[in-house]
């Protein structure tokens, strides 16, 4: 079961396993190296989750107008909300963090190993997040679809 969570999530999600990874990382590159791949993807994620945010908005413009021309209230209804709520998943991509070191725990290399993992906790998490509402959209869009289908057999039987 936790095998296929990691594969629909698509990222590390528990603190064991990122930690175990930023360690094989550390060890294989420079800490800062890793802590600026790290960076690079998080402003990545970000740019995406702009990206997704912005076809969402496009098809919630397409189920008000489905909803307009007559489609299947709960299609396109049932399409708006999980609209809503991807974007409001994916929104949170957008957010300005910092992560700064604890230094009254840490200092030095282990100092900067830590940061390296806060690091890839929130590039995890926002991958989480990107994929949750990447899934969701991909659903709304599917129900959409089903209503245009539902719409033509509809046409064609009257």
């Amino acid at each position: 079961m936790r095998r296929l969570l990691d594969f629909v999530i698509g990222v590390p999600a528990t603190e064991a396993r990122i930690r175990a990874e930023a360690a094989i990382f550390v060890r294989a590159r420079d800490v800062h190296e890793v802590r600026a791949m790290l960076n690079e993807q998080i402003w990545h994620m970000t740019s995406k989750s702009g990206a997704l945010l912005q076809a969402q908005g496009i098809f919630v413009v397409v189920a008000t107008y489905a909803l307009d021309k007559g489609w299947p209230s709960w299609v396109a209804l049932s399409s708006m909300l999980l609209l809503i709520v991807a974007a409001l998943a994916v929104m949170t991509n957008l957010r300005t963090v910092f992560i700064g070191i604890d230094s009254d725990k840490h200092t030095g290399e282990r100092a900067e190993f830590e940061n390296v993992v806060r690091t890839a906790q929130l590039t995890a998490w926002r991958g989480v997040l990107f994929n949750l509402a990447l899934y969701l959209t991909f659903l709304s869009v599917l129900l959409l679809g089903i209503g245009a289908v539902v719409l033509e057999l509809r046409g064609r039987s009257s």
